[in-house]
Parts: C-alpha cells; structure tokens; sequence
C-alpha cells in the first residue's frame, strides 16, 4: 500500500502542482506512521500507509516543483547557467542536444532541483557528467523539462573529476567497433548494445518511430535479460550466490555505461528485485514488482510521471508479463505455443499496452509494426552477440574481418527491413496527438486481462443459484 500511496500521490502532486509539503516535519510523521503500520500491521493501517505514501512523494515533489518555479522566473530572459550534463549528449550534423541538471544561474551557488533542454550547436565535443557553463535566453520548457535554451553561447566546459573509468571503457570499446563496422550500421550496432543513440541519422530514428520500433534502440529490459542470462548461466555454476552477486555486478556496471536513463533505471531495478527473489528462491508476481519499481523510480525523480521512455517502459513491460500470458492461454489454452506464436502474441500485448501512450503523444499507429517486431526481434540478441564480438576480437588479423562482417551483414537486414517498412505510409493511422480520450482503450485492455475472472465470478454465482 506505500508503493501504491506514493504512485497515486505523485500522480496528484504533479498534476495539481502540489508544494506545500515541503517541511522536513512531514518525513518525521510518516517515519513514525510507518513504525506503528510495521508493529501492528491490521486492516486499519493499511490505509494510513496507503496516506504514508501519498505524504512521502508530496514532500519529494514539493522540492522538484520549487525548484521548477525558481527555473521559471528566467523565462524570457538572457541568463547564464552552469550546470551537469545529465545524460549521452544527442548528436547529428547541425546541432548538439544536452539535458542539464543541478542547476546554478549566474554567479549563485545555489542549486535548483529541476532540468532544463539545450540545443547548441555544434562545436565542441561535451561527453556526460562534464559541467558546462551557458549564457543564452531561457524560454519555456516542455514535458520533463522546466526551461529551454536555443543556442546559447557555450562558455565553459569543465571536465568531471576524477574521471569516469566506466564510460571511458565503454568509449574505448565502442572505438573498437566503429574501427571495423562501417556506418549507419555502426550507430545502430552500438544503440542495440550500449544505448549510444546520438549517432543513428535522422531519417533511420524518423523510421524506427513511425514502425513502432524506437524500444529497439532503448537499452532497457531486452538488454538487461541478456546480460543477466548470461552471468546467471556462467556463474551460477559456481554457486548461487555467485550467480546473484555477479548478475548484479554486471546489471548495475551496464547501467553506468548506459547512464541513468528513466528506461534503464527502471529495467535495472526490476532486474535486481528479480535476482534477489531468486536468489531466497521466491518469485514476485509482475504487478507487485511494477509496483515497487514505480515508487522507487518516482521517490528518485517524481518527473517521470511525465517522461515519455518511462512510461513506454512500464506499458511494454506489463503487456509482455501480465497481458501477454492471458492472450497465450486464450488462443492456445494449457498448450505451450511455439516460437513464431509465442513471439506473436507476446509483440501484440506490448504494443496494445504502450498504444495509448504513443498516440497520445505521437499521433500515429502503424499496423504493420508486429510484423517488423517480428523480422527484428528473433535476431536483435544474436546482432547484439556480433556487435560485442567486434570489440573483443578487434586487433585480431583475419577474426576481426570475418567478426566485422557478420555483424554488418546483420546490422544490414535490419536497417532494410526498417527503411522498407517505415516506406510504407499507407499502413499508417494518423490522429491529432494529446486527445486524452485515447487513455480509454486501456478500459478494453484491463477487460482483457480480467476474462479469466469475470468467469470465475460467474460460474461461482451459477452455482450457488443452482444449489438453492
């Protein structure tokens, strides 16, 4: 109920702007509600958690929305701001895009709780983590970001101290690749295996989007399942808690390399609830995992609510784990369905799940995106194995050809099978964006999900009626 508490409090808080919870006062009551739900856990304070929860996000929004409203009072105005770059910088021909965070405007020292987007352009290479300092005029901001700057006047780059030796590896490492993989195939290569996007040219991202196949190139779940696979298979036979304590290890070294993307905080966290819950030999139910992820995700930023990868994460994920298994037993009852069934289903209940949101914001459906899904996603580990290989075997005379060719070759079919289906605009539904009525479908979809127990319901009245 305090997973639930903080979800539904984050929900009103950013929608009604919530900030009068600010005192520290208001973390010493729910320490002490959550102490007396703890020692006496009855039906009452089941409740007074469920509150406990909605008061911990107030307090946690409160700050992220002063710190907004202090970024507001610049808009329209020539300022300078110094502040961290937050994530991989987006690169193409005219322009560098940035996110930036703990934020300082002119000469304070303060920081401001919130980000803000820049567009520069490009001049100079900026990497994550590097503090940089701007001078431009602030406009408003849009979605997570409370202000925007168009082309301001870089004034500073300074570069993090000490310097970060896991993105170093995975730069060194992606150098190794690029010396043997030719580009586009390159870029998308290396957004399959370490979510560097800022490389994939315009007009391929453009195709991915209008497919339905942007979570490809999200280092999210598919990724980490890998990777954890792997070290559980490798390791796991030294023991188990070798297994956890190395599946771990490469869970939380992918997202430093990654960066602490919305997508990536929420695959990694799941990933480690699910280890540990293997680990005791146990296994979470998929809603209360979603559920405990959400509150730990929104206590760490409550302005992921309104953060596009998030919420297609949180969508995908629910309709592969919760949806995907009902369809499964509607069509194929006990029976276990085969691969090309099972894949089927599996892409139509994620993208039943995430459609609300994508044409909430975007506007558009194509109907042939489970048909791409399913061209891309049989091979997209085996692209992501060819990809990694490059970079190990790079230097090798003779392997490193032969590596590098497989994986172009691979990085080849799916880049034709992209342009060849975004091409195809007939098969493409269009609807103006932000028409909050599309959020209903999810009414169709819970009924889906909620079949096998409507029928329960109506076979337990049938037969009380018939023994009276």
């Amino acid at each position: 109920m305090l997973a639930i508490g903080i979800i539904v409090g984050a929900i009103l808080a950013v929608i009604f702007r919530v900030n009068y919870f600010a005192s520290p006062v208001w973390l010493l009551l729910v320490a002490l509600v959550l102490i007396m739900v703890y020692l006496r856990p009855r039906l009452v304070f089941i409740g007074v958690a469920l509150v406990a929860g909605m008061i911990l996000i107030f307090f946690r929004v409160a700050s992220q929305l002063i710190g907004e409203d202090y970024i507001r009072q610049f808009w329209g105005q020539t300022v300078m701001v110094t502040g961290t770059v937050e994530a991989d910088p987006n690169s193409d021909e005219s322009a560098t895009k940035i996110k930036l965070t703990n934020l300082r405007f002119g000469d304070e020292m303060k920081q401001a709780q919130g980000s803000i987007y820049i567009s520069l352009k490009q001049t100079q290479e900026i990497y994550r983590a590097d503090e940089v300092t701007l001078e431009g005029k602030m406009s408003e901001g849009f979605g997570i970001y409370a202000g925007y700057m168009y082309r301001p006047y870089l004034k500073k780059i300074r570069r993090a101290e000490p310097k970060d030796m896991v993105l170093a590896v995975r730069d060194g490492f992606s150098e190794r690749i690029r010396s043997l993989v030719s580009e586009p195939e390159v870029n998308l290569g290396l957004s399959y295996l370490l979510g560097m996007k800022s490389g994939l040219p315009e007009d391929l991202n453009e195709n991915l989007r209008m497919v339905g196949l942007t979570h490809i190139v999200v280092a999210s779940g598919a990724h980490l399942s890998i990777l954890v696979g792997l070290a559980r298979k490798i390791f796991g036979k030294l023991s188990r808690f070798a297994g956890l304590f190395f599946s771990i290890g490469f869970v939380v070294f992918f997202m430093c390399m990654v960066g602490w993307t919305p997508s990536i905080l929420r695959a990694g966290v799941m990933a480690i609830l699910s280890l540990v819950t293997w680990y005791y030999g146990r296994k979470m139910a998929p809603w209360r995992l979603i559920l405990i992820t959400m509150a730990f995700t929104l206590m760490l930023n409550p302005m992921f609510l309104i953060n596009l990868g998030w919420l297609l994460s949180f969508a995908s994920y629910a309709g592969i784990m919760m949806l995907g298994p009902k369809l499964i037993k509607f069509f194929y009852g006990a029976k276990k369905p085969g691969f090309i069934g099972s894949m089927i289903l599996v892409t139509v209940s994620a993208t039943l799940m995430t459609l609300p949101i994508s044409l909430y914001f975007f506007g558009t459906l194509s109907l042939i995106s489970v048909l791409a899904n399913l061209l891309i996603l049989p091979t997209l580990s085996v692209a992501m194995g060819c990809v990694f290989a490059v970079g190990v075997v790079a230097g090798i005379p003779g392997v490193e050809q032969v590596a590098g060719l497989i994986a172009t070759k691979i990085l080849d079919f799916h880049i034709m099978v992209i342009e060849f289906f975004g091409g195809m605009k007939e098969f493409m539904i269009e609807i103006p964006p932000y028409q909050w009525w599309v959020f209903l479908i999810y009414i169709l979809i819970i009924g889906l999900m909620m079949v096998d127990y409507i029928k329960i319901l109506f076979i337990k009245k049938a037969y009380a009626i018939i023994k009276v």
